[in-house]
């Protein structure tokens, strides 16, 4: 007789209740979209749980998952009266992917769900009659041209050839969730990545696990450029011994688009998977990448939005904000110097201060084969340079920090040197409201707030804020 395979606990734990549990689950309507939280929110019993797939407006039973610490997952077990703005999702593992929260809303509803979530987000900062509606994507699918696939053992395959399998993380877990044809994921990534796991599948790659020295792969990158066609691909791998040697580099490099092939290295798994170092394996060193007709020569290691209508929407945006001529202008976080090179021509010099050292190499690049005198770069944390900065009196300071938001020293000094305009670029509306604040403190009001929806059915946003003096 063979033996039935034993479910662990935490599957048990998943699986929906049988029919006749159902009225012992709790029940509520879904409340309104609030931006940068892991989802749709729901409240029982004094504690608020977190929903992906859930709809503002639905009516619905649940499942609490309990964690130790906040934020706390919920499970949707039956829509008992679905919103108006509902739709199905083309996503066939919504519920369990970490990655998109809110796709099944209609996307005419999330724009209008975020704007009025980004009014009530900045209260107290400034009225509403200054923040202009959230700008959308013209096709919110197929726009992620940043991919990043984990890898994870794979017990059906034969071990020595390609034993492993690529997904994304399990919400609020590190379980994987299989993937394929992901539907925000730009065709040329997931083409890409296609022709690249074939290659491994031949070679004798193992997933690593989390918390254990076994396997070598720790995912794939892929990221590409629609305007060229062409691709860059990364191993994130435990160390530089590629199973596979120079023969699985040679593959990987002559498949078609593929444009760049680099390792980064991580001799431990982490929950974000890429390593600070890469290694160059085949093709380009640099690969191109365009906003509009702006090219920019990238490492690996150099931070580009995931999108690249979203990444020009912002551009434009952020020129809007800033000043039609200046003397000096500042460029906080900058990257490989995205705002500053679009808008060289309103300014006489500008820096650029970046703590990553890929970005501001490949800035200093540009700036040697184009001869731009005026454009200087300080690699470094920003809040150690503020002093150099702020001593050029800038006429603008533009802020592109992190999702955390700015070091308390940035907008200390700020507060001290008071430039005439700040543009605050902003991932995570918990930081902008906190370095507002601040701002708003030091004798600074909001006269303009635009938005791109950078990441279409997900609770975040990128903003951009203009603070000039009172």
């Amino acid at each position: 007789m063979t033996k039935r395979k034993k479910k662990s606990r935490k599957e048990v734990r998943r699986r929906p209740p049988p029919q006749d549990q159902l009225e012992g689950l709790p029940e509520g309507q879904v409340e309104p979209l609030e931006l940068g939280q892991p989802g749709c929110a729901i409240q029982a019993d004094k504690t608020t749980y977190y929903l992906s797939s859930a709809v503002p407006g639905d009516q619905i039973r649940f499942q609490p998952i309990r964690r130790k610490e906040p934020p706390y997952p919920a499970r949707l077990v039956k829509i008992i009266e679905a919103s108006e703005d509902r739709i199905v999702a083309p996503c066939s593992v919504l519920q369990t992917c970490g990655g998109c929260s809110i796709q099944a809303m209609t996307y005419t509803a999330q724009l209008e769900a975020k704007t009025e979530a980004l009014v009530r987000a900045l209260d107290r900062l400034c009225q509403p009659k200054v923040i202009e509606p959230v700008t959308g994507l013209s096709e919110p699918f197929g726009y992620r041209t940043k991919l990043l696939m984990v890898a994870a053992p794979d017990g059906s395959r034969k071990p020595g050839k390609g034993a492993f399998a690529l997904g994304f993380y399990s919400r609020a877990s590190t379980d994987l969730v299989h993937a394929g044809g992901c539907p925000v994921q730009h065709p040329l990534s997931l083409a890409t990545l296609a022709m690249v796991e074939q290659v491994l599948s031949a070679f004798p790659i193992t997933a690593s696990k989390p918390r254990s020295s076994r396997g070598w792969l720790h995912g794939i990158g892929v990221r590409v450029d629609p305007q060229s066609g062409q691709s860059e691909v990364t191993l994130v791998g435990r160390s530089r011994k590629i199973p596979g040697g120079a023969a699985l580099v040679e593959k990987l490099a002559s498949l078609p688009m593929v444009e760049s092939v680099h390792l980064s290295v991580n001799p431990q798994r982490s929950s974000y998977l890429m390593g600070d170092s890469f290694e160059h394996l085949a093709g380009a060193r640099r690969m191109t990448f365009h906003i509009g007709k702006e090219a920019f020569l990238l490492s690996p290691g150099s931070f580009f939005q995931t999108s690249a209508e979203g990444a020009s929407l912002l551009a434009d945006q952020v020129m809007a904000a800033l000043p039609p001529r200046m003397t000096q202008l500042a460029d906080l976080y900058g990257g490989v110097g995205v705002f500053a090179r679009l808008s060289r021509n309103r300014w006489k010099q500008a820096t650029v201060v970046e703590s990553n050292p890929h970005a501001a190499s490949d800035l200093r690049s540009w700036i040697r084969h184009t001869d731009q005198k005026g454009l200087k770069v300080l690699q470094g944390k920003v809040e150690d340079c503020m002093d150099k900065v702020l001593a050029s009196k800038p006429d603008a300071v533009l802020l592109d920090p992190p999702r955390s938001g700015c070091h308390r020293r940035v907008i200390k000094a700020l507060g001290k040197s008071l430039p005439p305009v700040i543009v605050y670029v902003a991932c995570g509306i918990e930081a902008l409201v906190r370095d507002g604040r601040a701002l708003k403190q030091a004798g600074y009001r909001i006269d303009r707030v635009t938005s791109v929806d950078m990441f279409p059915h997900t609770t975040h946003l990128e903003v951009v804020a203009r603070f000039v003096l009172r």
